[in-house]
């Protein structure tokens, strides 16, 4: 005689592996026939790098749109989905409100933040997730002036240290050549960490367009990666790459 146990559990088994196909195809394709609940959402990648420039000048000027901030917006995203245009790469330091300074509204960025604005594997796979599931055009990497991670890491320079400064060391000793090239001194604080910060940067946007899946991407134009600096000062961000 069977088992009804066993039974059960081979019907529930193959009724989540089925589950488990079903989800996987919806996530492959479904951004294409989501709905998008910004009627404004850049069509291209090279249109969402002229929506964060647009959204900063806006920002500068103090005269922000706030969009994408009403009951209406939030009512979509949370009933259809998110379909943000970009992904942005940002220090998890308070002084940098990503949907503040590029003056978007709920569902448009899909942001990773962390201090230092580095990224490892889970970045990596986040910024996959946001590209090949969400639809994000382009993706910026965001560093800002005075960074506290970017001015450890120069402190603790070459030293073993935590990881998240780690992750800047090769920066640093990019920095300190490109100084020494333009005949400055490599063992300025001050000088260091401003160059660590663009050239950490640099560096990461190149990192991401080398590896899979984003250089198929960028191959393909559909997908742009950026850099830029955010200015906490002026309030401006410096593209530093394109």
């Amino acid at each position: 005689m069977r088992n009804p146990g066993r039974i059960l559990l081979k019907i529930f088994v193959g009724f989540f592996a089925l589950a488990m196909m079903i989800a996987a195809g919806a996530a492959s394709g479904w951004c294409e026939d989501a709905v998008q609940c910004n009627e404004a959402r850049p069509p291209t990648a090279a249109a969402a790098v002229k929506a964060l420039a647009d959204g900063n000048e806006r920002w500068l000027s103090g005269k922000v749109r706030h969009p994408g901030r009403d009951f209406a917006r939030r009512e979509c995203v949370a009933k259809e989905g998110q379909t943000p245009f970009a992904a942005i790469v940002s220090c998890s330091d308070s002084r940098v409100p990503t949907e503040l300074i590029f003056d978007e509204g709920v569902g448009d960025l899909f942001v990773v933040r962390v201090a230092g604005n580095s990224v490892d594997k889970l970045g990596e796979q986040s910024l996959a997730y946001s590209t090949e599931h969400l639809g994000v055009e382009t993706i910026l990497v965001l560093g800002h002036q005075k960074c506290g991670a970017v001015k450890a890491a120069v402190e603790a320079y070459p030293k073993p240290t935590a990881k998240f400064l780690a992750l800047i060391y090769a920066a640093i000793a990019k920095a300190k050549d490109v100084i020494h090239q333009r005949g400055g001194n490599p063992d300025d604080k001050n000088e260091l960490v401003t160059e660590s910060t663009d050239q950490h940067v640099i560096l990461e946007v190149k990192h991401l367009r080398e590896i899979h899946p984003f250089k198929e991407m960028v191959d393909d134009d559909k997908l742009k990666i950026v850099g830029g600096r955010y200015d906490l000062d002026t309030g401006h961000v410096t593209m530093l790459i394109e």
